[in-house]
């Protein structure tokens, strides 16, 4: 009888968890929107300028990014731009407290797959979160 190596089944890894960046320069923001989402499930980053959101995607990867609309360094249009410049597969939201008429212009420009109004809905971002990490498109159903 052949001695035979004996194997250890490792237990299966927990997927990993989903990088998500928030950009906004209102600290406000960036304080609660973490606590938004469910706890432990992401990998958050946040940035307080447009500038520092770029410098982030330029070291590390990101699937999801929060971006405002209005900051002071650079509006969220150049700032997505530039996301899916360095990143192709990011997917973006644009957030603003004003309200536009050219939402899906400006969506179209940035590369924006979905715009969130402020004040923001707890059970919207999330819902929204878990369909864009799921590859699947907003729900334009549901107002945001």
């Amino acid at each position: 009888m052949k001695p035979q190596a004996k194997t250890h089944k490792q237990p299966p890894q927990p997927p990993p968890a989903a990088r998500i960046l928030i950009v906004d320069d209102d600290t406000g923001i960036l304080d609660v929107f973490p606590h938004l989402l469910r706890p432990g499930q992401y990998s958050i980053a946040v940035a307080s300028r447009g500038s520092l959101a770029l410098e982030l995607a330029s070291h590390r990867t990101f699937d999801l990014a929060f971006v405002d609309y209005f900051m002071d360094d650079m509006n969220g249009v150049v700032v997505s731009q530039r996301l899916r410049h360095l990143q192709p597969r990011i997917q973006i939201v644009l957030m603003s407290g004003f309200s536009f008429d050219d939402k899906s212009e400006i969506m179209s420009s940035s590369g924006a797959r979905a715009f969130l109004h402020k004040p923001l809905n707890a059970e919207y971002i999330q819902a929204l979160t878990d369909r864009l990490l799921a590859g699947k498109a907003p729900d334009d159903a549901t107002p945001c």
